[in-house]
C-alpha cells in the first residue's frame, strides 16, 4: 500500500537523466492565497525542491492580524518573502485593478518567477491571470484563455453545449437580454454605443445577443453602466416566467457567473422573490459598483440531484480525467463531506454487492458507473476544447443516471486531496517505458505543467486506494451557520490514517513547543481545516473518518465547529449504507430531523427519568436502592453526554436502530442486544472509554468501569458456558422471566445466582429506552436509505418552512427582551441590500413577522435577518453604521411589539419538562 503522506522526492535527485530534466528548483513562487492550501503548498514546495517561495498576507486575513502572527510563519524559512496588501482583490472594480497591479509589482520587484493563487477567486479571475501573463511572470494554474472560456459560468455553459454535453434548461446571458430589451436591434445597439462613446462594431456573423454581450464587455472596460439593476430585475422576472411555463411549480436557481462556495446563489420559488434574489447575489458577489459585470445564470433547479465532479489535468495538448468526487452532502451550497467516486471503486462495490446477493444495489451501482464514464469522457473533451494547461474540475449534477453540466472550476479545488488519495500519476519516458516517475500531489503537477508544459507526456493514472474522503471542519454552530470570533486553545495531534490540512494552526511555538492560540476571525470564510483519510473500500474510509472525529479534541473559548455534525452524520451513514446517494437537499432535511430531536431533548429531564425508574423498581426488588445507587453515574454520565447534542444522539440512533433494538407497531421497544453491551457501545461512541491520556472527566470512572466490566464478563461467561449466542430476547426470557429451560452446564443453584446477577445488571437500564423513544417521537427513523441507495425523506422534512422551523431548534436566537431586536450572530452589519438602495427599515416604521430587517455578513455570506414578530421600530442603535462589526446578542433596534410576549417562569418550565419526561418514559 502506498503511504499518502509520502510524496515523490525531488527531481534533481532522480537517477534518470530524463526525470532530472523536469527539475523544479528554478521556481521562485509567490503564494497569493490563504487557508489550508497555503500551508499545503509550502509543504509541497519544500518536498519537491522548489528553490524559494513567498506569501502574500491580507490585512483582513483571519489568521494574521487578530493574533499578530500567521501560523505558517512560525517555521517560515524566507523571512524577506512576506508581503502585505490591504485585501486580496479589493471591494470594487477600481480597487481590484489597483490590487492586481500591486501584486504584480511585488512579484516583479522581488524576482518571483511564478504566482500561485490556490482555490480562491483570484485563481480563476481572467483579468488577474492575463495581467500576470503580460507582466512576464508565470501563473501556476490554468491560463487566462481557460479562465475566459470556462471560468465564467455563462461562457462554460455555451462551450458545453458546443461539445454536446447536456446542460440544465435556462439562460446564461441575462444582462445581454436586458440590453436587447432596451436597444431592441442592431441599430439600437449601435446607438447605445455612440451615446456612451464606446468602441463597438456590430458583427453580422454572430447572434444579436452575442453582439449585445460584446457591447457590454466594452462598457465594463470603460467602467460605465449600460443597464441598471432595476432593468436586470425586470428581465429576470420575464425569464423565470418563461421557465415556469414549461416547468410549472419548479424552483429556479440564480447563480452569479463568478461565484463559488455557495456565494452569489439564490433559489426562487415565486415571482415576488425575484427582485430581492437579484440584488442579493449582486451585493454578495460585490458587483454593485458602477461598471461591474452583473451577468448571472437563471436555470431550472434540478431538485433530487447529486453533485459530482471530475478532476482534470492538462498541459494544453492532452487532458486526462482523474475520476470523480461525490460532493452532494452540502448545506447553504457549502460542501461538507466529499468522497471519491472512481471506476475502480465502483467495480469493486458492484462485485461485492453481487457476491452478497444484492442485485438491486449492483444494478444501481452499474448505472452510476455508466454515468461516471460518460462524465469523464465529456470532461476530457471539454478540457481539450479549452486547451486546459493545468488542473481544473468539471462539475455536474446528477438526476438518476442522467447528468447535466453545471460549471467548470478553473483552479485547484478544496477537495483535491480526495483525488490524491484515489490516484497517483505515472509519467513515462516516451523513449523508454522502464523510465518513469510518479507524482502524487496535484499542486506538484501544477508546478510541473507551469514550467515544463508541452514537454510532459500524457501520464497514466494508478490507483493508490480504492476510496478517499475529506470532511471540512468549519467554524459553524450546530445549525451550520457561520460562527466567527472563537479562540482555538488546543488541538490533539493527527491520528493514524489522518491527513490534516489545518492552515498551520497545529504548528507549535518553535521556541517552546507550546500550542499557540488561534482566533477564528472570519474575514474570509468559515473553514478551519480539512480532515482527509482513505481506505481499501468506501466503508473502511468512512469508518476511519468517523474514528478520527471521535478521538480528535478541539477546544477553545466561544468556539463552535461542525465536528459534532460530521461525527453524527458519518455514524448515521455507517449504520445505513456507505454507498448511499444523497441529494444536495438531503442535508437540509437531515438537519431538520436532528432539530426535531433537539426539540424533544429540550423537554427531557434525565434526573426526573432516573427517579421515576428508581421508584418503579424500589418496591419490587430487594436491594434495588443500593444497586441503582451504584449504577447512577455509570448510566447517567453517558446519557447526559449523549443528550447534550442532538447530532450525537442522531448519529447513535442511525448507527444502532434496527441493530441493537427495534420498535414494534404498538410502541413496544425490544432489545436485540443486551442493554449492557449497548451501554458499552455508548461509552466507545462518546469517546469516554478508559485511557491514561485523558482527564477523569473525559473517561469512564473507575467504580463505573468495575460494574461495566463485571457485566461484560458475566454475559460472556453465560454465552461461553452455555455454548449459545442468542439475542437478548432469549437470554432475558431465560434469566429474568425463567421461561427458557436451564442450560445443561448450570446447576439450579448457580442458575438462580445467575438470574439474580442478571436482574442486578439490568436494573436502571430502562433509561436507555429513552434513545429509541426519542427516535420514534421525533420521527427520526423515518429518514432512511432504500434498496436503490436513495434517501427516504418524509414529506414534512421537504417543506422549506418546516425545515427552517426545526433547524432553529439547533441554534435558537439569543435571548432578547420583548422590546428589542438583537443580532442573531456576530458579523458585519448592513442596513441595506446594496449601497445604492435605501435601508430595509427606518425608525418609526412598522414591520410584520418574517419581514427582512437587516443583513449580517459572516465569512463572505450574507444572512438576511427577519423579524420574529410584528412591531414598530422605536430606536435604531446602528443608524448610519453599515460595515460595523456587531456581536451575537447585541441590540440593534428598540421596538414596540404589536403583542406583548409572556415568557414561561422557571417553575413552569420545570413542571412541563417533568410531565413530558414521565410521559415519554411511560412512567
Amino acid at each position: 500500500m502506498i503511504d499518502p503522506k509520502k510524496r515523490k522526492i525531488r527531481f534533481k535527485d532522480a537517477e534518470s537523466e530524463w526525470a532530472r530534466s523536469f527539475d523544479l528548483s528554478s521556481i521562485k513562487c509567490l503564494i497569493v492565497c490563504r487557508g489550508p492550501v497555503r500551508k499545503e503548498t509550502m509543504d509541497v514546495f519544500d518536498e519537491i525542491g522548489i528553490k524559494e517561495y513567498g506569501i502574500l498576507l491580507s490585512e483582513k486575513d483571519s489568521i494574521v492580524y487578530p493574533m499578530s502572527l500567521a501560523p505558517e510563519l512560525r517555521n517560515f524559512r524566507f523571512t524577506h518573502n512576506i508581503h502585505r496588501v490591504p485585501d486580496y482583490m479589493g471591494a470594487g472594480a477600481e480597487e481590484k485593478k489597483e490590487r492586481i497591479e500591486q501584486i504584480i509589482n511585488i512579484a516583479r520587484n522581488n524576482n518571483y518567477t511564478h504566482i500561485f493563487a490556490g482555490y480562491g477567486f483570484m485563481a480563476e479571475d481572467a483579468e488577474f491571470i492575463e495581467a500576470i501573463e503580460k507582466s512576464g511572470v508565470k501563473f501556476m494554474g490554468p491560463g487566462s484563455h481557460v479562465a475566459r472560456q470556462a471560468g465564467a459560468k455563462d461562457e462554460a455553459k455555451k462551450l458545453a453545449r458546443k461539445i454536446g454535453a447536456s446542460v440544465t434548461p435556462g439562460v446564461d446571458n441575462i444582462t445581454a437580454l436586458t440590453l436587447l430589451t432596451k436597444a431592441k436591434d442592431k441599430a439600437g445597439l449601435e446607438k447605445v454605443a455612440r451615446e456612451n462613446a464606446l468602441t463597438f462594431t456590430y458583427n453580422d456573423k454572430i447572434e444579436l445577443s452575442d453582439n449585445a454581450e460584446n457591447l457590454l464587455q466594452a462598457s465594463y472596460n470603460k467602467g460605465i453602466d449600460l443597464i441598471s439593476v432595476e432593468e436586470i430585475q425586470a428581465e429576470a422576472e420575464k425569464e423565470v416566467e418563461k421557465i415556469w411555463k414549461d416547468f410549472p411549480g419548479r424552483r429556479i436557481r440564480f447563480k452569479y457567473i463568478g461565484g463559488g462556495g455557495g456565494k452569489g446563489q439564490r433559489i426562487v420559488r415565486e415571482k415576488s422573490a425575484v427582485k430581492a434574489a437579484v440584488i442579493e447575489i449582486l451585493a454578495e458577489s460585490k458587483v454593485v459598483a458602477k461598471g461591474s459585470n452583473r451577468n448571472f445564470l437563471i436555470e431550472l433547479n434540478i431538485e433530487n440531484t447529486r453533485h459530482n465532479e471530475i478532476q482534470l489535468l492538462g498541459n494544453g495538448e492532452w487532458c486526462i480525467s482523474l475520476g470523480g468526487r461525490d460532493c452532494s452532502l452540502q448545506m447553504h451550497e457549502q460542501k461538507l463531506l466529499e468522497i471519491s467516486f472512481t471506476k475502480e471503486l465502483m467495480e469493486y462495490e458492484i462485485a461485492e454487492a453481487e457476491k452478497a446477493g444484492k442485485k438491486t444495489k449492483a444494478e444501481v451501482l452499474k448505472g452510476d458507473l455508466k454515468a461516471l464514464n460518460e462524465m469523464e469522457e465529456e470532461s476530457e473533451k471539454f478540457g481539450e476544447a479549452v486547451n486546459l494547461d493545468s488542473v481544473s474540475t468539471f462539475e455536474s449534477i446528477i438526476e438518476g443516471t442522467n447528468h447535466f453540466f453545471m460549471e467548470m472550476n478553473t483552479r485547484i479545488q478544496v477537495e483535491h486531496r480526495v483525488t490524491e488519495m484515489a490516484y497517483r500519476l505515472k509519467f513515462v519516458n516516451p523513449k523508454d517505458k522502464n523510465d518513469y516517475f510518479y507524482v502524487e500531489s496535484l499542486i506538484e503537477a501544477m508546478a510541473l505543467v507551469s514550467i515544463h508544459g508541452k514537454n510532459l507526456p500524457r501520464p497514466e493514472r494508478e490507483v493508490r486506494h480504492l476510496s478517499g474522503g475529506e470532511v471540512r471542519i468549519n467554524a459553524t454552530n450546530q445549525a451550520l451557520q457561520p460562527h466567527a470570533g472563537g479562540l482555538i486553545q488546543s488541538w490533539s495531534p493527527p491520528l493514524e490514517y489522518e491527513i490534516r490540512d489545518d492552515q498551520g494552526i497545529c504548528i507549535p511555538n518553535p521556541d517552546t513547543g507550546i500550542f499557540i492560540h488561534y482566533r477564528v476571525a472570519g474575514a474570509y470564510d468559515s473553514n478551519i481545516a480539512l480532515i482527509v483519510s482513505y481506505g481499501d473500500n468506501r466503508e473502511e474510509n468512512i469508518r476511519r473518518l468517523g474514528r478520527i472525529l471521535r478521538y480528535t479534541e478541539l477546544r477553545g473559548q466561544d468556539l463552535q465547529t461542525n465536528m459534532g455534525v460530521h461525527y453524527g452524520l458519518i455514524s448515521w451513514i455507517i449504520g445505513k449504507e456507505v454507498m448511499f446517494k444523497p441529494s444536495t437537499r438531503f442535508m437540509s432535511s437531515y438537519l431538520a430531523a436532528i432539530g426535531s430531536i433537539q426539540a424533544i431533548i429540550n423537554n427531557i429531564d434525565l434526573e426526573v427519568a432516573w427517579m421515576g425508574i428508581y421508584k418503579s423498581v424500589a418496591s419490587k426488588y430487594k436491594n434495588a436502592a443500593q444497586i441503582m445507587a451504584k449504577k447512577y453515574t455509570l448510566i447517567l454520565r453517558p446519557m447526559k453526554e449523549l443528550m447534550s447534542s442532538a447530532h450525537l444522539l442522531g448519529g447513535f440512533i442511525g448507527r444502532y436502530h434496527g441493530r441493537s433494538w427495534k420498535v414494534h407497531e404498538d410502541g413496544h421497544i425490544e432489545y436485540l442486544r443486551n442493554p449492557m453491551r449497548i451501554l458499552s457501545d455508548l461509552y466507545l461512541y462518546l469517546n469516554l472509554s478508559e485511557t491514561g491520556l485523558k482527564a477523569p472527566c473525559d473517561q469512564i470512572w473507575d467504580h463505573d468501569k468495575v460494574v461495566l466490566n463485571s457485566a461484560m464478563d458475566f454475559y460472556n461467561d453465560i454465552e461461553t458456558l452455555s455454548g449459545r449466542k442468542e439475542n437478548f430476547t432469549f437470554w432475558n426470557a431465560a434469566l429474568r422471566e425463567g421461561k427458557n429451560p436451564v442450560p445443561d452446564k448450570f446447576s439450579d443453584e448457580v442458575w438462580q445466582k445467575a438470574r439474580a446477577s442478571h436482574l442486578g445488571f439490568q436494573l436502571g437500564m430502562e433509561l436507555l429506552q429513552l434513545i429509541p423513544s426519542i427516535a420514534i417521537k421525533a420521527k427520526f427513523t423515518e429518514i432512511d436509505v432504500d434498496d436503490k441507495l436513495d434517501p427516504i425523506i418524509p414529506k414534512e422534512l421537504l417543506d422549506p418552512d418546516n425545515i427552517a422551523k426545526l433547524v432553529k431548534n439547533l441554534a435558537p436566537p439569543p435571548k432578547a427582551s420583548s422590546d428589542e431586536i438583537v443580532a442573531p450572530m456576530g458579523g458585519m452589519f448592513y442596513s441595506r441590500e446594496a449601497p445604492n438602495l435605501p435601508p430595509m427599515i427606518n425608525e418609526g416604521d412598522h414591520f410584520e413577522a418574517g419581514q427582512p430587517l437587516f443583513i449580517i455578513e459572516v465569512m463572505k455570506m450574507f444572512n438576511k435577518v427577519v423579524a420574529p414578530f410584528s412591531g414598530k421600530v422605536v430606536k435604531n442603535f446602528l443608524a448610519d453604521s453599515d460595515g460595523k462589526i456587531v456581536t451575537k446578542g447585541q441590540t440593534i433596534f428598540k421596538i414596540e411589539p404589536d403583542e406583548v410576549i409572556v415568557e414561561e417562569s422557571e417553575t413552569e418550565i420545570q413542571a412541563r419538562r417533568k410531565k413530558f419526561t414521565m410521559e415519554i418514559m411511560g412512567l
